[in-house]
């Protein structure tokens, strides 16, 4: 009996410590779990090349960002555009920086490499499958799959063709990657769709058969019988995509944007109550970006409590707050510029006259418009107490530089790098206008062109009083 005990005890131990070694190792495994639940950050490193200069906008591109930006982010960089920062993030979601859209998914660490050109980047590391894959996403207001008219046909089922066998290559790419979420699986698939569909539309306004049409009633027509044309085929693929986490993916939001044009392209695509919401507070969002008058946010701020998204809620109401900040005798937000020989400048500096700010790129073809219009004015009031500010908001100051060689101008030009401009005063699109005061309050933030009647007048009175 002794002898027997001799073997048991030992295997009773065994199996003790094997109990033991388990229970350990489901300790470890759900510490690790925890510690990657608790980790609601991204961390990002590398270098921004030729985009800006040293403070660089990472924009929001999800679902809200159709309503406003209060999840932008700005990487600040060396000179070099070399940066290492930390992004907090609780899911994941799409942003942009330049032409090149990211995904970014909590516990994400990239060392990335991003130009103004999006087929030049490249990303390391952990995440870096799925945005590898975003570089060579489709651009819709170049028709996406159609390439600015590229890839277009002799009529549109020719051009069908070649749209739809660019997407079975896309679909085909977007299957063999591995070390990717089925979430982003499942928006990239509703991005390839939603690109099919804005193909499909935007033929009407590359299709060669315009060419021959020289009145505005046949291109009427022509553009009437195209949508007719296709809405058995666009009306499946929306009915594919037809779910609210899929406006998420820009495009998706643009193909949408239709439906209240073209109702038979929506034939049986119920809308849900997110869209209809959503797509309404975006109608809102534009009116604050292009009216001034307190009264009407007064107004949108009484229609946003009917609403019942709470996120939907809070980027409006964001947009809102900030829009009372630029209504008329707010104080006016103060920001850094530079002259050609690199002296630096701050809106304050001109208090005890009348300020009017050009807000410009070299890029923007109405920007150039305005401008012999708004030099013209400067000139017809040179010597009087108002300042005429030139503002260059290029993507770089060489870029800028390197326009003003070869065009001549009779102001003093400047150019801004400093990321305040763009939220502070809401800069949604150019060319755009500020009139300030002398004492730096805001008389518009949403001034008049220099092109129109009226603005020489308002600038007289102002200076008069």
């Amino acid at each position: 009996m002794i002898y027997l005990w001799r073997y048991i005890i030992p295997i009773i131990l065994l199996n003790k410590l094997n109990c033991m070694k388990n229970i350990l190792l489901s300790a470890i495994i759900l510490l690790s779990a925890s510690c990657t639940f608790a980790k609601q950050e991204v961390h990002l490193k590398g270098q921004l090349k030729n985009i800006g200069d040293t403070s660089i906008g990472m924009s929001y591109n999800g679902a809200l960002s159709l309503i406003g930006n209060s999840r932008n982010i700005v990487i600040h960089t060396d000179r070099d555009g070399y940066f290492d920062t930390i992004v907090p993030l609780e899911k994941p979601e799409y942003y942009s920086i330049s032409r090149n859209t990211l995904y970014l998914s909590p516990g994400d660490d990239l060392a990335v490499f991003i130009t103004s050109s999006n087929t030049e980047a490249s990303f390391n590391g952990t995440g870096a499958e799925a945005n590898n894959y975003m570089k060579y996403r489709l651009f819709p207001k170049g028709g996406s799959y159609l390439e600015s008219g590229k890839n277009v046909g002799e009529n549109f089922m020719a051009t069908k063709y070649v749209i739809d066998s660019l997407a079975a290559i896309r679909y085909a790419e977007l299957d063999t990657l591995k070390n990717v979420s089925k979430v982003f699986k499942d928006l990239e698939k509703a991005r390839i769709t939603a690109d099919i569909i804005n193909s499909y539309i935007t033929y009407m306004y590359y299709a060669k058969e315009l060419r021959n049409l020289s009145s505005p009633e046949e291109r009427k027509q022509f553009l009437s019988q195209h949508a007719t044309t296709i809405a058995p085929y666009v009306n499946p693929l929306y009915k594919e995509i037809n779910e609210d986490k899929y406006l998420n993916v820009a495009v998706v939001r643009d193909v949408f944007s239709y439906r209240s044009d073209y109702a038979e392209w929506f034939e049986g695509v119920e809308e849900t109550l997110f869209s209809k919401e959503l797509y309404q507070a975006a109608r809102y969002a534009h009116t604050i970006d292009n009216e001034s008058g307190g009264e009407k946010l007064d107004e949108i701020a009484t229609a946003v409590s009917q609403l019942t998204d709470a996120g939907i809620k809070r980027e409006l109401g964001f947009k809102i707050e900030k829009a009372g900040s630029l209504l008329p005798g707010k104080p006016a937000f103060d920001f850094q510029f530079v002259d050609t020989t690199d002296n630096v400048y701050h809106l304050s500096d001109f208090r005890g006259k009348i300020i009017y700010v050009d807000f410009w790129a070299t890029w923007c073809v109405p920007c150039l418009a305005e401008s012999p219009a708004y030099e013209s004015l400067a000139e017809k009031f040179q010597g009087q107490n108002i300042v005429f500010l030139s503002i260059s908001i290029d993507t770089t100051k060489e870029i800028w530089l390197n326009y003003l060689a070869k065009h001549e101008k009779k102001l003093t030009q400047y150019y801004t790098s400093d990321t305040n401009y763009k939220e502070d005063w809401s800069i949604k699109y150019i060319p755009r206008f500020l009139l300030i005061d002398k004492e730096q309050r805001i008389i518009n933030a949403y001034a008049a062109r220099p092109s129109q009647e009226s603005t020489e007048e308002l600038l007289r009175s102002l200076i008069e009083n």
